[in-house]
């Protein structure tokens, strides 16, 4: 009588499979989510050139030496608000005025 695997064996090793296909599955998706963050970290978001980071009015922004775009990170904004600087204030309350509306 040949050594024949059971049905149950047969399920068993098809689950042991289809578990490590999901968790190399998901491996590769996280390391290709990573390689994405590393290429695109301090990138210029409209013109893709490396970002340089600047003292503003003591505030860290992100500025693109190619196309002069400023970059905020989260909460820059309404500390440059805080200043005491009324053109950065009337410049800086217009352009955040615009951002709340959509």
């Amino acid at each position: 009588m040949p050594d024949r695997p059971s049905r149950n064996e047969d399920e068993y090793f098809a689950k042991k499979e289809a578990e490590i296909l999901k968790a190399r599955r998901e491996a590769a998706a996280q390391a290709a989510q990573e390689a994405s963050r590393k290429r695109h970290y301090m990138k210029c978001p409209k013109c893709g050139a490396d970002l340089v980071t600047e003292d503003y009015h003591g505030i860290q922004v992100d500025r693109c030496p190619d196309c002069l775009g400023m970059w905020l990170d989260a909460g820059e904004g309404e500390d440059l608000l805080r200043r005491e600087d009324a053109g950065v204030i009337s410049i800086f309350r217009s352009i955040m005025r615009g951002v709340g509306r959509t």
